[in-house]
């Protein structure tokens, strides 16, 4: 009986000191997924669940109802542009098959009733843009510029890389699975910073002449279509704040262009902004 009784302390003692080895052991750390490990298809369905955390948000965002007057005129027009913008990259022809965005899956825009004058992408090409922007503007050739922009940050993994410098692959990866727990960063963490993203003057050089190419290989529109935003002074113009703007982007945008062998559109605007947009707001 007390031998019994011996082992079965010793067990005891055993199975306590393990419990304590366990406990006292440093956590398991799950290996960082990869960048490039994040697909495209994770990336408009981490995009999907940022836009609806952002609905939920409407004192922050709050929507320009696409309903008439605003759904043939302001919406139609800005879709049209940005469409015509994003067409082929959201083909994505030259993308392995296995890494590819969905052509069937529609950039959509979203106005929001907001004097500042902002825009900015999330991730899978949801564009957002105020009505302060839009009043800003005085030709469809400043407007082509900033969708083609945005639109290029988001294709080309600049704003995918200012996101995960916040919240790890793994972390997105929970998000889009929907795995995340209570503690983890979910798609509103992502929606707090969003807007306001800011990105470096480098990166911003490096975006304007990618700007120029889907420019003149997608419109006859005049690809200068910056200038007159990036002379502004205006504090309300956020979106000068957050994509830095740099000294001699006039000269040096000219010089890009100038070093195009192809020609490039001069196309500025035949009133329809005026009409179907500033008009209408």
């Amino acid at each position: 009986m007390n031998t019994l009784r011996g082992l079965w302390t010793t067990i005891l003692m055993i199975f306590l000191a393990l419990v304590l080895l366990y406990s006292c052991a440093p956590a398991y750390e799950e290996p960082i997924i990869p960048p490039s490990q994040f697909t495209k298809y994770q990336r408009e369905a981490l995009g999907d669940k940022v836009k609806i955390a952002m609905a939920f948000e409407d004192e922050r965002f709050p929507v320009l109802p696409d309903i008439p007057p605003y759904d043939t005129t302001v919406y139609k027009f800005v879709q049209t542009l940005y469409d015509q913008a994003t067409n082929e990259m959201r083909h994505d022809r030259r993308s392995p098959q296995s890494n590819k965005w969905n052509p069937d899956r529609p950039w959509k825009i979203t106005i929001l009733n907001q004097p500042e004058k902002n825009i900015f992408v999330i991730p899978g090409g949801g564009l957002y843009l105020t009505t302060g922007l839009l009043r800003s503007l005085e030709t469809e050739h400043e407007l082509y510029y900033l969708l083609a922009f945005e639109a290029s940050l988001m294709n080309e993994k600049f704003l995918f890389y200012q996101i995960i410098n916040r919240i790890n692959t793994n972390a997105l990866t929970k998000i889009v699975e929907g795995s995340a727990r209570q503690d983890d960063p979910g798609a509103d963490d992502i929606v707090a910073l969003i807007d306001n993203l800011e990105f470096e003057a480098d990166q911003v050089m490096a975006l304007d002449e990618i700007t120029l190419d889907v420019i003149c290989n997608t419109s006859i529109i005049d690809p200068m279509g910056i200038i007159r935003i990036a002379r502004q002074i205006d504090n309300d113009w956020f979106w000068l704040d957050y994509r830095t703007n740099y000294i001699g982007r006039e000269d040096r945008l000219q010089l890009l262009l100038d070093q195009k062998a192809e020609d490039c559109g001069d196309f500025t605007t035949n009133g329809n902004y005026h009409r179907y947009v500033l008009s209408k707001l």
